[in-house]
């Protein structure tokens, strides 16, 4: 594509622009983006043509909701749903017993719609998945040569799921079919398969959850010689079907070991934790292609243009490596612009060009005269991110607590256990919690681990979201006085949003404090046996001060409640997204809140139980009127 052209223009911010593409000549530009929607697809691909990218992301899928409601029970299902596999978009014969055929044809009929579009602008696809999936134990009992390792997080599931073993030569076959089938109905010529995690597996594996397992037939292989094996099966089936020159990256836990084992045994166009034995990193990812591993989720696309602009420096001082670029949003404007201004012109080396690209973009949004200050508004976000960057294992506190545990919708209540099922169902179906139901009770049981519980995890998260607090709020403050000063409607209604995104994010770490500290108030009275002492410190003459205190974090997380309510109304009127949800009603799941109209109902359920029980701890500690 590069070599057809030496220089292109472009508009930016009404300026015209000369940048040579020399760059990127020979290497690979990829462009991820996260839509179902064929008509903003088509946007998507007007920008990466306009960068002069040479592959499209064409992996985009409906969440896999059957697989959960074969049985609600068991959240473990959640982690996979939302990630595209082969046989979620075809089926090869030998499994159309197994799979939602019509599942199948919803995919692939959109898979079909972004076919036209890469065509039309003349380029290949890329797929990020997970591979090889876990599927329905029928077919294992039906053909149990096929059954492959146990995958499954067992603090996390309440069933087993076995991934197929790729070893076994009719399984292998099928797979190499499936990928046939797929690339002939688009073309693509790169895959990024995680594999060893969320349903996901290799034969014998060390970093398998439940340990090392698989069949007897395949115990004693090498597992270096199984992962070339496990690529090689995307390689053949692309060139079946006509792309020979197909590059496959195996991703997601493999030691340093296993990595120097694979390296010299690699094929052409193999990578292993995205190296390959010619090159250090065969791909610079710019942007953040997974929105849950984002500090502030569920806060939809958090400005990270500093962050960007660090990851595309990289990628321009690796002469050799391809690039990957992820567009969160249609919305990410800054990002948007960015790559308009940059992605072809070089930033140049050190801190002091990065900042200074920085401060040239932030002036086509506010001026030069104040350009400055939108950059620390972008700085203040970076600042919050890297103090909680701590609060994570197998996701972070906002992705576990905020979402999995519904810390957003579910009431403060000191005894959840006596809710009635109308006041609990609306997010406890919601829950990712596989024990035992006092567990789910429990706010500070993420994923069946309880890391962040006593007077330690109390410091931390105060500490922690009291400093980044202080920064947002600043940020916030900032950015909406620089609305005033926006040059086009453009930039006005970015820093509109992103005064919401960073109101919502103070939001959510409050919530995160309301939560953490009324726990650790339940904690103390249960360990205490509910004998509390008086306290007669002044200005408590209700009762004890933890009565006192817990009934100050309710009523601060009903306030905190109806300020997310303020927000999300406000994003709407403004025609902004600021909250990762799910597109519809019913893909509401364990990873994705309700849509807006619905979680603003939740929202309000929260606080009108939240205030029905509110005397409830009077039963915890002692009150004087109970």
């Amino acid at each position: 594509m590069f070599k057809n052209r030496n220089s292109v223009r472009f508009g930016v911010a009404g300026l015209a622009v000369v940048v040579s593409i020399s760059a990127w000549a020979g290497r690979r530009v990829y462009f991820d983006c996260d839509t179902l929607d064929t008509g903003e697809y088509r946007r998507y691909a007007q920008i990466a043509k306009e960068l002069g990218a040479t592959h499209l992301s064409a992996c985009q899928i409906e969440p896999s909701m059957w697989q959960w409601n074969q049985n609600r029970y068991d959240p473990y299902p959640n982690w996979s749903m939302h990630r595209a596999s082969v046989f979620k978009f075809v089926i090869p014969d030998e499994l159309k017993p197994y799979l939602d055929a019509d599942y199948c044809a919803r995919n692939l009929r959109r898979l079909r719609e972004r076919a036209k579009v890469l065509k039309e602008f003349g380029f290949r696809a890329t797929f990020t998945g997970m591979e090889p999936s876990y599927l329905p134990e029928k077919a294992y009992r039906d053909h149990p040569n096929w059954r492959g390792p146990r995958c499954d997080q067992c603090r996390r599931a309440r069933f087993e799921y076995f991934a197929p073993c790729l070893d076994d030569p009719e399984m292998r076959e099928i797979y190499v079919k499936g990928v046939e089938m797929l690339c002939r109905e688009a073309p693509f010529e790169s895959f990024d398969v995680m594999c060893n995690d969320s349903g996901s597996g290799l034969c014998w594996f060390p970093r398998l959850y439940p340990g090392p397992n698989g069949p007897e037939a395949c115990r004693n292989g090498s597992i270096s010689d199984r992962i070339v094996n496990y690529l090689s099966v995307f390689q053949e089936g692309a060139a079946r079907a006509g792309y020979p020159e197909m590059t496959v990256n195996f991703n997601r836990y493999c030691s340093d070991a296993i990595r120097e084992q694979t390296l010299p045994k690699l094929k052409k166009g193999q990578s292993i934790s995205n190296r390959s034995l010619a090159k250090t990193v065969s791909v610079h990812v710019v942007g953040f292609p997974n929105p849950f591993a984002e500090y502030s989720y569920p806060v939809y696309a958090m400005p990270r243009i500093v962050r960007v602009a660090r990851q595309l420096q990289e990628a321009q001082a690796d002469p050799e490596g391809d690039v990957a670029v992820s567009v969160r949003s249609l919305e990410e404007t800054d990002m948007i612009r960015f790559m308009r201004m940059y992605f072809k012109r070089p930033i140049g080396k050190g801190q002091v060009a990065r900042y200074a690209a920085l401060n040239a973009l932030a002036a086509t949004f506010v001026g030069e005269e104040r350009a400055s200050e939108l950059v620390d508004v972008w700085e203040a976000i970076e600042s919050a991110y890297a103090r909680s960057e701590w609060a994570q294992t197998g996701g972070h506190i906002f992705l576990l607590g905020t979402t999995h545990q519904r810390w957003l919708t579910r009431p403060l209540v000191a005894f959840p256990g006596e809710l009635k099922p109308e006041e609990k169902d609306y997010y406890r179906a919601f829950q990712f919690q596989a024990q035992e139901e006092e567990r789910a009770d429990d706010m500070l049981d993420l994923q069946g681990f309880r890391w962040l519980g006593g007077m330690g995890g109390k410091f931390a998260v105060e500490g922690t979201f009291n400093l980044a607090g202080k920064e947002i709020d600043a940020a916030e403050a900032k950015a909406a006085a620089l609305v005033a000063a926006a040059k086009d409607a453009e930039s006005e209604k970015y820093l509109k949003g992103v005064v919401l995104k960073l109101r919502l994010y103070r939001a959510v770490m409050v919530n995160a404090q309301n939560v953490v500290f009324y726990q650790f108030l339940i904690d103390e009275a249960r360990r205490n046996g509910f004998e509390t002492k008086d306290l007669t410190e002044e200005g408590y003459e209700q009762g004890s001060l933890p009565w006192y205190k817990m009934n100050e974090y309710a009523r601060s997380e009903i306030g905190n409640t109806l300020r997310i309510i303020g927000i999300l109304e406000e994003a709407q009127k403004l025609g902004v997204t600021v909250i990762r949800t799910a597109t519809q009603d019913e893909f509401e799941s364990v990873m994705n809140l309700a849509p807006v109209p619905k979680l603003i109902g939740q929202l309000r359920k929260k606080i009108e139980i939240t205030e029905n029980h509110r005397r409830d701890t009077s039963r915890m500690y002692r009150s004087y009127n109970r």
